[in-house]
């Protein structure tokens, strides 16, 4: 009895062993830039129900307008400006889709690569914003593939919530997936601007925790009309980015300071 407890006993942490190693190289794989991990339906149900409270705790109350102009069509890339930590949330918030989040890289790492595996299910995917035209392809795959794309331009939090220029990412992305699948398909952009009724700069970049109560006066969420990429006379990546930044800056919204 002794040898056949011993036996399974050794059996067991053997096969507990080996996935260990698989969920952390499945982790190492999920912050590799480009990689797109699994995502779980019902994981993104309970994260959209977490996401919820926790704008309602720290930001408060959150209007959505122009949730209209969010279409049917799978091949999208919803494009926003990026001035705080809260963005990414809130936008998961009031999109009533699920769709896949180029997010950087360090906001991915942490509790052993845990938030890694977590943030995958949902939707987010890495990118190294040092390297980041290996995630250019990637997105390109999911895009033609029918999946759509969260993406904020300005690849970094401008805290004040003034305006910087656009990387061209979300346009080589575009065009990539339209030339992929030969200009049959539809694939456009929706302009979104973050209005956040409460800003404090000091703490636009996080951690939450830092945040606080701070920016708990309310925030709107303004989704603005599709632009279609095959109403573009030319497919040029400046162009194409020029339009798209030039439809978020022009939305109703004001910049808000400290208030």
């Amino acid at each position: 009895m002794k040898n056949l407890l011993h036996h399974d006993w050794r059996a067991l942490s053997v096969t507990v062993g080996t996935r260990y190693r698989v969920i952390c190289r499945y982790a190492n794989q999920c912050l590799s830039s480009g990689f797109m991990p699994h995502t779980v339906r019902s994981i993104q149900y309970i994260g959209k129900i977490l996401a919820r409270i926790w704008m309602f705790i720290q930001v408060g109350r959150v209007k959505v307008i122009g949730r209209e102009n969010i279409p049917t069509e799978s091949r999208i890339i919803f494009c926003a400006n990026h001035s705080s930590m809260f963005d990414p949330i809130l936008l998961y918030v009031a999109l009533n889709r699920f769709p896949r989040f180029m997010t950087a890289v360090e906001e991915m790492r942490g509790i052993r690569g845990l938030k890694a595996i977590i943030m995958g299910a949902i939707g987010s995917f890495a990118v190294d914003r040092s390297k980041g035209k290996t995630a250019i392809q990637p997105a390109v795959d999911v895009l033609s593939a029918g999946e759509a794309l969260v993406i904020f331009p300005e690849a970094k939090i401008s805290p004040t919530g003034e305006f910087l220029p656009f990387k061209l990412g979300l346009s080589l992305i575009a065009v990539g997936a339209y030339e992929k699948l030969e200009r049959r398909e539809k694939i456009g952009f929706v302009p979104i601007r973050f209005t956040y009724h409460g800003r404090h700069i000091e703490t636009a970049k996080g951690p939450y925790l830092a945040m606080g109560l701070k920016w708990r006066k309310g925030a709107t969420v303004t989704i603005g009309t599709p632009i279609w990429l095959h109403d573009f006379a030319s497919l040029d990546p400046g162009l194409i980015t020029e339009t798209v930044r030039t439809a978020i800056v022009e939305m109703p919204g004001h910049i808000g300071r400290n208030l």
